[in-house]
């Protein structure tokens, strides 16, 4: 590669992920025309507008201005480039416990416990209703374990007294026009607690935790990629000369994963997308095609914008599992 101008080094990286003038353009809110001109050393991008070149190149701001980093910091081309973290972020998060399985333990022994109490009682209460109750309760008590806050405090509120109501351990009505303003009022508050306290906290960054924090671990080793995010929102780039199988999770969080970085995907390539309470936007080149494989969904959707090209390179064989959350295969 040759290293002697910008210009030069945005051809050859663009032609690495193989996109077009029009891609990059488009990927960067600018015209093909401008793009023509940077590869051609007539103009130079705007300095805004580098770190969003870099992040879809899947190197460094230095890199890109021709600084060859030191050794130990350079970005091998199968790795997974670190996002950085988006302003704003509301990260929504049950406890560490809870990601540990804890909790999830306490939810399943709880379930059967009033499974048991429903069926030797005969209370005739639905399945539906103890495990949305159930859940509401167990996740406003581990939440408030963690961290105190008006969210957590309406969750157990509203799970416990639809729980008792059920099975007629509590005679006081309160309709759901009434249950539901105060669940708001309650959340409203605690997002303005944190809000303000966040402010107090850091000056650039606004973050509204329920006793967590954005987690990001991705990897992508001999072009088997594994990818774990969680509780924030931001982008990640995936970089590898050959995509052979992969693992996404996303939980409670707005994602986009980009494999526009891939230069190319073993055909019949197995991609499992698990996302819950959240949702995760897939970049995908149109050189390529993917092809949903399975499909199980709990309230949730998932949608296509765009098209693959007529003769697509390979196919990624998509299997998604989605609970309360949206999966968007959005083609580039």
């Amino acid at each position: 590669m040759e290293q002697g101008t910008l210009g030069k080094r945005i051809a050859y990286h663009r032609k690495r992920l193989g996109m077009t003038q029009e891609q990059l353009a488009q990927r960067v809110g600018v015209s093909a025309q401008a793009v023509s001109k940077w590869e051609n050393n007539l103009s130079c991008p705007d300095i805004t507008i580098l770190p969003e070149l870099a992040s879809i190149f899947g190197i460094s701001v230095d890199e890109l201005l021709g600084r060859t980093p030191p050794k130990e910091e350079r970005v091998h081309e199968a790795e997974v480039i670190k996002p950085e973290e988006k302003e704003h972020i509301l990260d929504y998060t049950i406890g560490s416990a809870a990601r540990s399985g804890l909790w999830f333990a306490i939810y399943v022994l709880a379930i059967g416990a009033l499974f048991l109490v429903n069926a030797l009682g005969k209370f005739d209460v639905s399945v539906w209703t103890i495990l949305w109750t159930s859940a509401l309760l167990l996740g406003g008590l581990s939440m408030l374990t963690h961290r105190f806050s008006c969210f957590s405090i309406g969750l157990m509120l509203v799970g416990g007294y639809s729980l008792l109501t059920a099975f007629g351990f509590l005679s006081i009505g309160f309709r759901w026009s009434v249950l539901i303003p105060v669940f708001l009022l309650l959340w409203g508050v605690s997002l303005l607690v944190d809000y303000f306290c966040g402010r107090r906290r850091k000056q650039h960054h606004v973050r509204a935790s329920y006793g967590g924090k954005f987690t990001q671990d991705t990897r992508c080793d001999n072009g088997h990629l594994s990818c774990e995010l969680s509780f924030g929102s931001c982008r990640v780039p995936v970089v590898t000369p050959l995509l052979r199988s992969g693992r996404i999770e996303t939980s409670f969080g707005d994602f986009t994963v980009d494999l526009s970085g891939c230069e190319a995907v073993q055909d019949n390539c197995p991609l499992t997308v698990e996302t819950n309470f959240g949702s995760l936007t897939l970049l995908v080149p149109d050189r390529f095609a993917v092809t949903v494989s399975g499909k199980d969904t709990t309230a949730a959707s998932l949608n296509q914008r765009g098209t693959p090209c007529e003769h697509p390179e390979a196919q990624i064989l998509l299997d998604a599992d989605l609970s309360f959350g949206s999966l968007e295969i959005k083609y580039i």
